[in-house]
């Protein structure tokens, strides 16, 4: 199952965003409340989602329009996280996330809501 966001432009250049978000430490930001037991270094985060799964983030490929995590997790459902980066201008840059996820067919209909 593939999820895309909707596009976002963000005001900094796409050589900024990309430093930003390439690096582990500040993905843990954006985790939440539920998220706890969060570890990170610049590579790596790890962390449990209360009651759902634990999960280990590790930076797998940065090129020069894409991060892409893996995410492995204590229930062996395979997940990766990719950020996509299009320059619009000198100081704004396009932003996507793309989850794709492997659900076993039994979760599907829970996922999809």
């Amino acid at each position: 199952m593939t999820i895309t966001s909707p596009k976002t432009r963000v005001n900094l250049p796409a050589s900024k965003l990309f430093e930003w978000s390439g690096n582990c430490q500040n993905f843990a930001h954006f985790l939440g409340d539920q998220a706890k037991d969060v570890n990170a270094t610049e590579d790596t985060c790890s962390f449990t989602v209360e009651n759902i799964a634990k999960i280990n983030l590790k930076l797998l490929e940065k090129t020069q329009n894409k991060v892409r995590f893996v995410a492995e997790n204590d229930k062996n459902i395979p997940l990766f996280i990719d950020f996509n980066y299009t320059a619009t201008f000198e100081n704004e840059t396009e932003i996507e996330a793309v989850l794709d996820i492997d659900i076993p067919i039994f979760l599907k209909p829970l996922a999809e809501n």
